[in-house]
C-alpha cells in the first residue's frame, strides 16, 4: 500500500478504478473466513500476523461529532487495539471494523498525529496523551484526504464484497433476493432486433 499522501479533492473515475485494482491485488491472501464474521476474521488475522487484536467499543467521550469513527492503536509488537463506535447501524459498525482491520493487515503507520488526536479528544488532556500515547502508531477513520485512507476504505468494501460472494446461497429465496438487491445496477441489456 502506498504512503499516506494528500490526494486531490476531485478524484477521477479512472484513478479510482486503478486504486481499486491495486487494493484487490494487495488483498490477495487476505483471510476471509467462511462463514464470515468479525470474530472469525480477527482469529484468522491473528493466526497469520502473529499478533493479538483486541476489539473494544469506543468510550462515549471519543464519539463526539468530528471525532474518529474508528481507531487502531498499535501497542508494541504483539497487540493492537481497535476501537469502534456503538452508535450507528450494525452495517456501519462492521464497516468501521473492517476499515481498521485493513490498517492492521497492512501494518499502516500512524495516520493521526498527536496534535490531531488532541483535537479529536480535547477532554483527555495533553499530559495524559503525551504520557501514554507518545510514539504509538495510530490510525483513525476520520476522512479520506490521503491515498492510504481512501485505499483502506476501498479495501474494506472489497473484503465485504468477497465475504458476501463467498456466503451467497443462491438456491434459496433469501440468497436470490440478496444477490438481486446487492447489484441493483446491472449492465444494460442489448436488445437485438428480429431480422
Amino acid at each position: 500500500m502506498s504512503e499516506s499522501r494528500a490526494i486531490p479533492t476531485e478524484v477521477s473515475m479512472s484513478s479510482l478504478r486503478r486504486l481499486r485494482k491495486q487494493c484487490e491485488q494487495d488483498l490477495d491472501g487476505f483471510p476471509v473466513p467462511k462463514p464470515f464474521g468479525i470474530p472469525a476474521l480477527v482469529r484468522a488475522m491473528e493466526d497469520r500476523l502473529g499478533r493479538r487484536i483486541v476489539l473494544r467499543p469506543m468510550p462515549p467521550a471519543l464519539t463526539a461529532p468530528g471525532s474518529a469513527c474508528g481507531l487502531r492503536v498499535k501497542l508494541g509488537g504483539e497487540v493492537s487495539l481497535v476501537l469502534f463506535p456503538l452508535r450507528g447501524t450494525p452495517f456501519h459498525q462492521e464497516h468501521v471494523l473492517l476499515h481498521e482491520l485493513v490498517h492492521e493487515w497492512f501494518d499502516h503507520g500512524g495516520t493521526v498525529s498527536p496534535e490531531e488526536f488532541r483535537r479529536m479528544t480535547p477532554h483527555l488532556g495533553t499530559n495524559l496523551i503525551g504520557r501514554f500515547l507518545r510514539d504509538v502508531p495510530m490510525a483513525a477513520r476520520t476522512d479520506y484526504e490521503s491515498e492510504q485512507e481512501l485505499a483502506t476504505e476501498i479495501s474494506a468494501g472489497i473484503i465485504r464484497d468477497r465475504a458476501a460472494r463467498d456466503s451467497r446461497a443462491t438456491d434459496d429465496l433469501v440468497g436470490r433476493l440478496t444477490e438481486s438487491l446487492s447489484h441493483p445496477l446491472a449492465p444494460r441489456r442489448r436488445w437485438r432486433r428480429n431480422p
